[in-house]
């Protein structure tokens, strides 16, 4: 009895162990709102949301805890081992979603397996992840890093521009953010940040001068700016020359990007500059987000008594604005708690990251670290209207199996690399 309780029990940090308990139990809780009717003076309004979704993500949770069992317990060094194969199983299944998946909301995003809905895009995550980690420590201690980083760079543009056809803008970015945090640890030059950083800007200046005022100061503003600052400095030529030459391309290859968006992409972010031209299309979900959010005040309007969910203003409450319900129902404390349920995971796996030894296990750690932060600090910002709806789940919140298992493996392998039991 004591062997089968210690094999059901994940290995490692307990407390991210609590975070992630906490995390599902209160997605089944809202869930189980967004399920009920609204309770109060209202009429029986049909809430929208079938209650299978409630028990179907049970069943989720359920699959997840064994996947963070299994995670926290298989040794490090066969996940190393056998980094590429999952990687490439991923590959496929991505080319074979344009082929046989079927068309969802005007996207292919899914295969379906019988009763079983996989999105290809959530298993490519995890195995991008791993198959960098392993690369990434074997180029640690080599002189030649920069082939180490330029494939891995490779490893990472090839499954997200896939999921990026689909189209999923969203979780193609997610690819980028866990490959910016790993080579971050790997030891990219602060230069290489700098210039990356700048060249983010110049292509969000650009995009506000050439698409949303159409008038080219801005952008030019910004270059002279960046020349005189690049004359003060006291860098390479080189150096200066790279700045310059990534400012300029970013720029002028953003009008490019722009133009191979789709038309309710365009929609969404053009609906964050210009909201009130977009109130009623693009820019609904966050209207209705905010005003949930905000008629929560302090303390909420109490479990199932949320009128923006149980009236079915809010659309996608499910899903990715489920964190929208929680400041509905449970007030700025509440969704205070379920950030600080995320803060401390992502503090501790960084925390884990620096104390172990082995490069694998260091480098998996950041690729999971920096993979949460992207998705918690992304949809918290969408839902309170910070950032344009690009479509990304808040982790073992959102209504979804596929994001939620992997999740829950990404932090049973996060358990796994804290215990240090294959440290060695």
């Amino acid at each position: 009895m004591g062997g089968l309780r210690e094999l059901l029990t994940p290995r490692g940090d307990r407390v991210i162990f609590w975070c992630w308990l906490a995390l599902c139990l209160t997605s089944l809780a809202v869930l189980w709102s967004v399920t009920e009717p609204i309770i109060g003076p209202y009429e029986d309004v049909d809430p929208g949301v079938p209650k299978s979704v409630f028990w179907r993500q049970l069943t989720w949770a359920i699959v997840g805890y064994v996947g963070l069992v299994v995670a926290s317990r298989v040794p490090l060094r066969h996940i190393d081992n056998l980094a590429p194969f999952p990687w490439l199983i991923s590959l496929v299944l991505l080319l074979l979603v344009p082929v046989f998946g079927p068309v969802i909301s005007g996207a292919r995003r899914w295969l379906v397996f019988g009763p079983v809905s996989l999105q290809p895009a959530e298993l490519a995550k995890v195995s991008c992840i791993i198959l960098n980690a392993s690369l990434l420590a074997r180029g640690v201690d080599s002189r030649r890093k920069s082939l180490a980083t330029g494939v891995s760079l490779l490893l990472t543009a090839i499954p997200a521009v896939l999921v990026m056809e689909q189209p999923d803008l969203g979780s193609s970015l997610v690819f980028w953010a866990a490959w910016v945090g790993m080579i971050f640890w790997f030891g990219m030059p602060g230069i290489f940040l700098l210039v990356a950083a700048s060249g983010t800007a110049s292509a969000v200046i650009m995009f506000y001068s050439d698409t949303v005022s159409h008038q080219a100061w801005p952008w030019g503003g910004y270059l002279l700016v960046l020349l005189a600052l690049l004359y003060w400095v006291r860098w390479s030529i080189p150096a200066k020359v790279t700045m310059l030459a990534v400012n300029v391309v970013s720029g002028i290859a953003i009008p490019i990007f722009w133009a191979q968006l789709k038309g309710y992409q365009q929609d969404r972010v053009m609906a964050f500059f210009k909201p009130a031209e977009h109130a009623f299309s693009a820019g609904y979900q966050t209207l209705q987000s905010k005003v949930a959010i905000g008629s929560g005040g302090l303390f909420g309007t109490h479990y199932l008594k949320g009128t923006q969910k149980g009236l079915a203003f809010l659309p996608e409450r499910q899903t990715d604005f489920i964190f929208s319900v929680v400041g509905e129902e449970l007030g700025f404390i509440g969704a205070l708690a379920v950030i600080g349920l995320f803060f401390v995971m992502i503090l501790r796996g960084v925390d884990h990251a620096a104390a172990v030894r082995k490069p694998f296990s260091r480098f998996l750690a950041m690729g999971i670290v920096s993979y949460l932060a992207f998705h918690v600090v992304v949809n918290v910002s969408i839902t309170t209207g910070l950032m344009p709806v690009t479509g990304i789940p808040l982790p073992l919140m959102s209504y979804g199996g596929s994001n939620l298992l992997v999740t829950s493996a990404m932090l049973g392998l996060l358990l796994n690399v804290s215990s240090k039991s294959f440290d060695v």
